[in-house]
Parts: structure tokens; sequence; C-alpha cells
């Protein structure tokens, strides 16, 4: 059984999609701009969840800084409340962005948002 599972854990796939897409404020006005992901690796399936075989996925939302830095990210949405969460907030706190430039200056980029989907291999 410990095999089965180690096996599971190997072929269990953690996939995220993200929208890539924020907001910058220039004079008083919104704009909405891409940001580009250098760095992101996924999120580590739970083994609590997989021992249980719970699929779900998590919504984190967060700002990305002029250095391309994650900041203040948190959980905007989980089908699946106390399973993926941690999962989630550790890999995105280690992902990295091309830092977003507006008139030859790299600004905070808010309200980013991640989807992270963990589903079991077939």
């Amino acid at each position: 059984m410990k095999y089965l599972s180690l096996l599971l854990l190997a072929i269990s796939v953690s996939t995220f999609a993200a929208s890539d897409k924020g907001s910058v404020s220039v004079n008083g006005q919104t704009l909405e701009v891409e940001v580009e992901r250098v760095y992101a690796p996924g999120a580590a399936y739970p083994r609590s969840a997989l021992r249980r075989g719970i699929e779900g996925y998590v919504v984190v939302e967060f700002d990305v800084s002029p250095e391309g830095e994650v900041l203040d990210p948190y959980v905007v949405d989980t089908d699946k409340p106390g399973s993926f969460e941690r999962a989630s907030m550790r890999a995105v706190r280690r992902w990295a962005y091309e830092p977003y430039v507006l008139n030859g200056i790299a600004v905070r980029v808010e309200g980013v948002t991640a989807r992270f989907t963990f589903q079991l291999a077939d």
C-alpha cells in the first residue's frame, strides 16, 4: 500500500491556470495589464488529499511587486476548504514575474489571480 501511495503521488497532477492579468493605477485611472510569469513551480498534491482521493481547486489573488515578486497572496475561492489552500499558497509564494514596466518605470500590478487545479491521474 505504501508503494501504491508513492506511485499515485508521483503520477498525480497538480496543475494551475492563471489569468496573469492584473491592474495598475495611472493618474486616477485603472488599466488592465498582463504580467509574464518567469518562474512558476506547481503545487505539490497534499498527501492527505491524495490518500482520500480528493480533487479540487483553489483560486489565489495577489499583487506583483515592481521587482516581480508575489505580494500578499490570499485564497479567494476553493471547492474543498481545508484541503488544498496551504499547497497553493506555498507554490504561489515561490513564483516570479517579469517586472511590469510603464513609461520606463517598473510598477506594482494588483489583483493578479491564479487557479490551481488538483486532479488525480487516471
